[in-house]
């Protein structure tokens, strides 16, 4: 086997302090849609190996160190060629000194759906007929296009320590595009998502709900000036709490141990992560990659460190840093390996009562994107609405202002939760005072 043939070639190199190599395979299908016509389909086989090696360097001062260097190869690849490239990197490299990780026991991480493993173009298939049926039924609104791809990757990771471990796990994106006419007006909605299993994307559900916001948007008015309650729910609230698929919130990057080792985070093990007064519900959060069929779960991260439920603040303190192996050392910290999905507990509240009017709702953001080291944000609403008297208004434009944790001093939870991608916890938050920019 090539991954046999890639460990031999770097355990006979003298010049390495350390490797791994991880064996990727992945095999994907694609359906592309347009209006009520599949126009294509196709499946996709990827595989590669990805080798880093570190070697043992000195710095300009003479005081030595370790310097790291990866390359990505392909099954016909030259290995020594692959293995030099990386070792000249290395060499060029000078960091602190640090290991890497030993081997250690694996949990039962659930993150494999059995049919998009057994049949993955025809799973994806059934999801594309779910979203032309739903789009149907939407009356004004019409789905005008849409594409998703289903996966299965099989990992093998290796490394210089010891490490053997291996895991299988899958994905479902889809992303869809609503529109809808009015007179003169035309409006459109998008929303892409993906999970670990085709039956928990609720494809129904997510149209409807879409079509629903697609045509609110033809009836929205001036965003108001506002300071008060804001509520956001479900896929807003998760973007806000936990941040998206491709970029890391606040919370995530300002409890890695990377960026304390950087000294741009405040937070301090054993003290408050706000600044003021907590005026809402006390906030605990853990890091957790072992949620079942969470999209941020897996048995080994990257470096091959097991998953773990790390608890990351219990009321308002924060308990733990989230470390790799390097910054595990630097710091003198347990290893906990990647963040992985943002848990918080179910809250004590009846959805009712947050929802006592009046209340502005954020239901999407143009793109909440934060300031990861201040915590600052003036984000675009694309869509919000108005609830006071009995009437829910909608709005859309205007900016959320404030500060990520600020915001969460005052906050209060619902005791409704949901699984949402990378995220478990309440469904509903009621933040006590924000602010909105209107006209």
């Amino acid at each position: 086997m090539m991954l046999e043939k890639i460990a031999k070639e770097l355990k006979a190199r003298k010049d390495l302090a350390g490797w791994s190599v991880r064996h990727i395979i992945n095999r994907q299908a694609q359906v592309y849609l347009v209006g009520k016509k599949t126009e294509s389909q196709r499946t996709v086989l990827d595989e590669r190996y990805r080798i880093e090696v570190f070697r043992e360097t000195s710095g300009p001062d003479g005081k030595q160190g370790i310097g790291v260097g990866n390359v990505s190869m392909l099954p016909d690849g030259d290995i020594q060629a692959a293995i030099g490239k990386a070792s000249l990197v290395a060499g060029l490299v000078c960091n602190p000194m640090h290991t890497i990780p030993a081997p250690a026991p694996l949990p039962d991480v659930p993150v494999l759906d059995k049919e998009i493993k057994k049949d993955a173009l025809g799973t994806l298939k059934k999801v594309s007929d779910e979203m032309l049926a739903a789009g149907s039924k939407q009356g004004d609104v019409r789905l005008t296009s849409a594409e998703g791809y289903a996966e299965m990757n099989t990992i093998h990771h290796l490394n210089s320590r010891g490490v053997d471990v291996q895991d299988e796990m899958t994905n479902i994106n889809i992303e869809f595009v609503l529109q809808c006419k009015k007179g003169d007006q035309e409006v459109e909605t998008f929303r892409e998502y993906g999970r670990r299993r085709a039956a928990d994307l609720n494809v129904q559900a997510e149209v409807k709900q879409y079509a629903q916001m697609t045509l609110d948007l033809t009836q929205a008015g001036s965003p108001p000036n506002w300071q008060g309650p804001v509520v956001l729910r479900d896929n807003a609230l998760v973007v806000f709490v936990a941040g998206d698929d491709l970029t890391a919130g606040v919370m995530q990057s300002k409890s890695l141990a990377s960026q304390k080792f950087a000294k741009v985070t405040e937070f301090e093990i054993g003290k408050s992560i706000f600044r003021g007064e907590v005026t809402g519900d006390p906030l605990t959060v853990w890091a957790n990659r072992c949620i079942p069929y969470s999209t941020a779960s897996n048995r080994f991260d990257e470096e091959g460190l097991p998953a773990q439920r790390v608890e990351l603040i219990r009321d308002n303190k924060l308990v733990n840093f989230i470390a790799g192996q390097r910054y595990a050392d630097y710091l003198k910290l347990p290893p906990t390996g990647a963040f992985g999905g943002m848990e918080i507990p179910a809250g004590k509240w009846e959805e009712k009562t947050l929802l006592e009017e009046p209340y502005m709702e954020v239901a999407l953001f143009s793109w909440f994107n934060p300031d990861n080291i201040t915590g600052d944000f003036a984000t675009e609403i694309r869509l919000g609405y108005i609830v006071e008297n009995g009437v829910r208004k909608p709005f859309k434009g205007g900016q959320l202002i404030g500060n990520y944790l600020d915001a969460l001093a005052n906050v209060r939870w619902s005791r409704e939760t949901a699984s949402l991608g990378h995220y478990l916890g309440p469904r509903i938050a009621r933040f006590g005072n924000m602010k909105i920019a209107g006209d």
